[in-house]
């Protein structure tokens, strides 16, 4: 393995450390009540699922606000202006599936960004570093493996500031 490799392994390690869960999520089907974070799958009213959070629930109906605070890397995303569109009321005989927030995640986008990062990077170094006269595989592999490790650490940075969300299995108790 050459040291190129371990390196860029190394990092990728690290990474992927950092983006672990600390917290351990038991399985089973959670309950869901008036202020919960959900995401329903509806097919008979739209194609999209709806995700936001209960504002209220009865025996026949769910209204959900779909404009929480949505912050991406520190910046609030803003609300959404027109109050018609921002709730919406869902019978609860169209709900297909429903599940509830985990919480935030990163082991996934982690992942994905030190992958996209570190192809990225390679290639970007790898085609850069090709000299002009002749150039061959040979050039390009020699850049590849540096791009990859710059690559992969700063997607995998990226990533993890990203992240996601995890949603479990829920139900409404009627």
């Amino acid at each position: 393995m050459s040291r190129a490799a371990k390196h860029l392994s190394l990092a990728m390690l690290l990474v992927a450390g950092f983006a672990a869960s600390s917290r351990a999520q038991e399985p089973g089907t959670r309950e869901i009540f008036i202020g919960s974070r959900v995401r329903i799958f509806a097919p008979n009213l739209r194609s999209d699922r709806y995700v936001g959070r209960i504002d209220s629930l009865d025996t026949s109906a769910l209204v959900l606000d779909t404009a929480g605070a949505r912050i991406r890397l520190g910046i609030d995303m803003g609300p959404v202006l027109v109050d018609q569109f921002r709730k919406v009321s869902i019978p609860l005989a169209s709900i297909n599936r429903i599940e509830v927030s985990g919480g935030r995640t990163t082991r996934g986008s982690t992942i994905r960004g030190m992958l996209i990062g570190g192809l990225a990077g390679g290639f970007l170094l790898g085609l850069g570093n090709l000299p002009e006269i002749n150039p061959g595989f040979g050039d390009f592999a020699k850049g590849f493996p540096a791009g990859a490790i710059a690559g992969s650490i700063i997607g995998g940075t990226l990533g993890f500031a990203l992240g996601g969300e995890s949603w479990l299995p829920a139900m409404i108790r009627r």
